[in-house]
């Protein structure tokens, strides 16, 4: 890897545009909307190929008890749902390990290529699995490869994409911007839902539901790249700021001590910070600590992600059981209420500037409310919808908090401050350890439900929900230290208010 800041080339469809309007200066909003909007549809397409496993679990695990639901073989025999939480292992845990590696790939070369090249792999491998229908597949040795071999690919997107929109989006508004942002996830799944869901009702298709998300996404990928800046450099527009309010108010107060009007000692050259290494980014303050929550607030929402439509089609609501596409749409409230979660996870950290505190706070809330979730789920199908979208709401918020401001912050601290090549690393290492709790949940949830007679049942999900429950309660205990940390921040914030209004005065005084 190079020194310094990344400059990638600037896109062949970009240049075009440019030409069509050179008398115009570049326009820093303009662009900034268009990579929030185009990083948001490059991921959105990642968790919507993602999601299509989980949809069509009930068809190809079939129902015994009704002649036109005979499944797919393997997945229709007695260990089925054991099958089928291997393959869930199997993708989760090679996306994990991959993703450190795609870090240091995405550091290396144009983010541009580098997403161009992942979604098309990434497409590919999506559709090749869905092909077995077409191909009349039976062996679990496909399925396997085919998911270790996704898995591996869908780590492509989310270094490339945070390290993108960090390039692009000031350091005191990412809470927000990324909160909003970061619903990119939850609207893949939906689609995922809608579009996999149509198609997963009969073994006949359940294909499509493979095919159609991996088509769109190597789509999507032409758009990369051909439109796609990653740097405001490459189209001649200034860095954003890379620091918060405390920061700014730190300098402010330490250049008004010093009679100056800028802290310019503080200025680095970013061509002189060489590129970090792996143990030096993981052992960065507060990587650790906030990968190791991801750990278990991933191990939670992935648990939903993979397990939470199935859930669903085995509880009795309103008198019957939901069919799988029923159970699917249902499910995709947990997702809309993700979606506020995230949004209004990330506004809280920008007024706080708390981020372990927003954290914290929204884990703690979502033990009780999985509680509440298991026992009362059932009553009617509104207290269904009601109590998914609150869980999701109060559960996704961390995840997404922790997976987009946080990592972007940390990758661009005042430790490395400089170092370009941090951010990708950095992300990498976060989200690579908490997709390892992603890839532990649910191989945990089938094993439980794979126990005893082998069929999932509402009893059986009892030992599930306080796995959770447990794993949401360490996940807030592991950023113990961060969270006493912004509680002093919080109760320090007022006096350094104080001596910022008195070394203003002063320093007023004195010029006259």
């Amino acid at each position: 890897m190079g020194n310094g800041v990344r400059y990638d080339p600037i896109p062949v469809g970009i240049q075009c545009l440019k030409k069509c309007s050179s008398a115009r200066p570049p326009n820093n909003k303009l662009y900034k909307g268009w990579i929030l909007i185009l990083t948001f549809l490059i991921y959105m397409t990642y968790h919507m190929t993602r999601k299509c496993p989980s949809v069509v679990k009930k068809t190809l695990q079939g129902n015994s008890s009704a002649p036109d639901q005979e499944g797919w073989a393997p997945f229709n025999e007695t260990n089925g749902v054991k099958y089928l939480g291997y393959l869930d292992t199997a993708f989760l845990l090679s996306y994990a390990i991959a993703i450190f590696f795609w870090g240091h790939v995405a550091d290396a070369m144009s983010l541009r290529y580098f997403l161009s090249a992942g979604m098309i792999a990434t497409a590919a491998a999506t559709i090749c699995y869905g092909m077995a229908m077409f191909w009349n597949i039976h062996k679990l040795y496909y399925f396997v490869i085919m998911m270790v071999v996704t898995g591996a690919l869908q780590g492509t997107g989310w270094p490339a994409v945070v390290a993108v929109v960090g390039n692009w989006v000031n350091k005191g508004s990412r809470g927000l911007v990324m909160g909003i942002w970061n619903a990119h996830t939850s609207v893949g799944n939906i689609l995922g839902d809608v579009i996999g869901g149509t198609e997963a009702k009969s073994v006949a298709t359940w294909g499509l539901a493979f095919v159609y998300p991996g088509v769109i996404m190597a789509a999507l990928s032409i758009v990369v790249f051909f439109f796609l800046p990653t740097t405001p450099q490459a189209v001649g527009l200034p860095a954003p700021s890379q620091t918060n309010r405390d920061e700014d108010e730190e300098r402010l107060i330490r250049s008004i001590q010093r009679g100056t009007e800028s802290d310019d000692e503080d200025e680095v050259d970013p061509n002189s910070i060489p590129s970090i290494g792996f143990f030096k980014a993981l052992f960065l303050p507060g990587v650790l600590e906030f990968s190791i929550s991801l750990f278990f607030a991933k191990l939670v929402c992935y648990t939903f992600l993979f397990c939470l439509p199935e859930y669903v089609s085995t509880i009795v609501i309103d008198g019957k059981q939901p069919k799988n596409d029923v159970a699917n749409k249902i499910s995709s409230f947990y997702d809309f209420g993700g979606i506020l979660g995230s949004i209004i996870c990330g506004l809280l950290a920008d007024r706080t500037g708390c981020n372990a505190l927003v954290c914290v706070i929204f884990q703690v809330a979502s033990v009780p409310l999985l509680l509440v979730y298991y026992v009362y789920g059932n009553a009617s199908m509104a207290a269904q919808i009601c109590i998914m979208s609150i869980l999701g709401f109060f559960s996704n918020g961390p995840y997404a908090l922790i997976t987009t401001a946080v990592s972007a912050d940390l990758g661009t601290q005042e430790a490395i401050r400089g170092s370009a090549q941090a951010l990708a690393t950095v992300s990498a290492i976060i989200d690579g350890v908490g997709s390892i709790g992603a890839a532990i949940g649910p191989y945990l949830t089938s094993l439980i439900l794979g126990s005893g007679d082998g069929e999932a049942s509402y009893d059986k999900y009892k030992n599930v929900f306080i796995m959770l429950m447990t794993a949401s309660i360490i996940s807030a205990l592991c950023l113990s230290r961060i969270f006493v940390k912004d509680i002093m921040t919080l109760r320090h914030r007022r006096s350094r208010y104080d001596l910022l209004a008195s070394l203003s005065i002063q320093a007023n005084s004195f010029q006259r």
